[in-house]
């Protein structure tokens, strides 16, 4: 008896040390990872703009919308994007010119040129890559341009303007509206929860709105024209934990213009909000 009693203490006591260590090892471990998802903590806002025409645009003036939020101390909403910082594809910076403008005290974007032409392209095939054979040997595709549709440049290509900005703080990407720059002004006209609103879906977890926002377009153009405008902004908060993690909300807005325009215009989109994960359960 007294030899089992000694083996059983000696076993609580060993269970008791291996409890111990397993304890502090997921505390050190715990405090590591979240140390690791402190250091690496980044925020990004993300804004990107696509202007398509199918046809020459004359004296023209596009004010765009940009992502804004008021500020009570200055009495004007104040944006993100630095355009110091913007990356233009298929622009001619020497014709067409790209700044912001306050409009009622909201930051959009002005886009004017005497002239903006439409650029199309040929249509690129793919080739197939033979068994043993590198992808070095292929030929390289040959791009033609043009400022006209034609059986030789059929496919239309998009003006891009994309600028980020990284910082520290953390963005409220569960409820952006009121906390967050948006796109503005703006009008909430639905949710996307309704099967009938027409837009897409918000994803498990995440809560989404149809919005209504204004562009304001003066240029001349021929009646069959079509002018295409999509804009995306994005809030994204990113960590590692063994893994990139993130959370976001975003928002795009897009429309198709046809013939010429002369005034403002309401273009509707999507936000969604809440998207991702998030670290605790009343974290942002």
């Amino acid at each position: 008896m007294g030899n089992r009693s000694t083996t059983l203490r000696n076993l609580l006591i060993l269970a008791g040390v291996l409890a111990a260590v397993l304890f502090i090892a997921a505390a050190l471990i715990a405090a590591n990872l979240d140390r690791s998802a402190s250091e690496s903590f980044r925020s990004t806002y993300h804004y990107e703009l696509k202007i398509s025409t199918s046809g020459p645009i004359e004296n023209a003036v596009l004010l765009l919308p940009l992502p804004s939020r008021y500020d009570p101390g200055i009495g004007a909403n104040v944006t993100p994007i630095d355009l110091s910082r913007v990356s233009l594809r298929n622009f001619d910076r020497d014709d067409i010119a790209v700044r912001i403008e306050s409009v009622d005290g909201v930051p959009m974007l002005n886009i004017s040129a005497d002239r903006i032409d439409p650029l199309y392209t040929n249509r690129i095939m793919p080739i197939p890559i033979m068994p043993g054979q590198n992808e070095s040997e292929l030929p390289r595709p040959t791009h033609i341009y043009s400022d006209r549709y034609s059986e030789e440049t059929p496919v239309l290509v998009d003006m891009e303007l994309r600028v980020s900005s990284t910082g520290s703080s953390e963005i409220e990407t569960r409820a952006p509206v009121g906390a967050e720059p948006l796109f503005a002004p703006y009008r909430i006209v639905g949710n996307l929860t309704d099967p009938t609103d027409g837009y897409h879906h918000a994803s498990p977890g995440s809560s989404g709105y149809a919005v209504e926002v204004p562009l304001v377009l003066f240029y001349d153009a021929a009646d069959e024209n079509i002018l295409m405008i999509s804009a995306d902004f994005e809030g994204r908060n990113e960590w590692w934990i063994m893994g990139w993690r993130f959370n976001s909300y975003r928002e795009s807005v897009s429309h198709e213009f046809t013939g010429p325009c002369n005034g403002i215009y309401p273009a509707k989109g999507i936000l969604v909000a809440g998207e991702g994960v998030y670290r605790n359960p009343g974290d942002r």
